[in-house]
């Protein structure tokens, strides 16, 4: 299965471009898991179509990476619903992010705070204890080089690979637990509208329960919703080929599978 990363910065110009760009060179040397991750940045302030800062691209260079065609993305809701993993460079901006899309909070953490969680899960003690709290810098940020000299941003993105190499180790790991585990069991996709919230949730237990590898693409809530976009996005993940299958539910059925039969390649019953 495909796993969808986003990193996060503010303007998308300087450290998410670059993380996403080093984060997609650092891969190509692991052939065994570079078809599995998807990789893509965006700002939470961003200007679109903004150009990567001239000295990103001068830094970039240094490993390789062409970053002169970047051009600046904004945050969309539906490609938060639908990464896998999120990641901020600091603590502040992870906090704007969930103040704004509280429905992927637990999918957002600060780069540094992902991996340190990680091998803590693992049984590694950790330099840095995280206490998130109101946005205040906890020692895991990665500060803004922009506006300052290239100097600073050699430095931010020495920092990035660092980080970046540890996430890698960490991914490969993940990826041979599910191999150890049985990880070829079918791959399913689930979603719903307000009416099929609750049973959702119980779907979800029961397939965490049997080992089934899933992803839940919403709603997170019992509030209205329009069903058409949790059944486009199960079917268009189904169709990529990310999910074997997809579980859609709402009040009657009917809805959704008239609007996930409008996804190429789909055939809901």
């Amino acid at each position: 299965m495909v796993k969808k990363i986003l990193l996060v910065c503010t303007g998308n110009t300087c450290r998410s471009p670059m993380a996403a760009a080093l984060l997609q060179k650092i891969l190509e040397g692991k052939k065994e898991i570079t078809s599995e991750i998807q990789i893509s940045s965006a700002g939470i302030y961003a200007f679109p179509g903004a150009p990567a800062s001239t000295e990103a691209i001068e830094v970039m260079r240094h490993y390789g990476v062409d970053l002169s065609t970047h051009l600046s993305r904004g945050l969309q809701s539906e490609e938060l619903l639908a990464s896998d993993l999120i990641l901020t460079m600091t603590t502040a901006q992870k906090a704007q992010l969930l103040k704004a899309f509280p429905e992927v909070k637990d999918k957002v953490f600060i780069l540094r705070e992902y991996i340190e969680e990680q091998l803590k899960g693992k049984g590694v003690s950790r330099e840095h204890p995280i206490a998130f709290s109101e946005g205040k810098d906890t020692g895991v940020d990665i500060p803004d080089p922009f506006g300052q000299t290239l100097e600073v941003y050699h430095s931010c993105a020495e920092v990035i690979v660092q980080n970046l190499q540890e996430l890698v180790k960490l991914l490969l790991a993940e990826r041979g637990d599910r191999k150890k585990k049985g990880g070829e069991k079918m791959r399913i996709a689930i979603g719903s509208d307000h009416a099929g919230f609750q049973l959702k949730a119980e779907i979800a237990k029961y397939l965490e329960a049997k080992g089934y590898e899933f992803k839940d693409f919403g709603v997170f809530s019992s509030e209205s919703v329009d069903y058409p976009d949790q059944a486009a996005l199960v079917a268009k993940a189904v169709a990529k080929g990310e999910f074997d299958q997809g579980i859609i539910i709402c009040g009657t059925g009917i809805g959704v599978s008239i609007a996930a039969n409008k996804i190429k390649g789909i055939r809901a019953a």
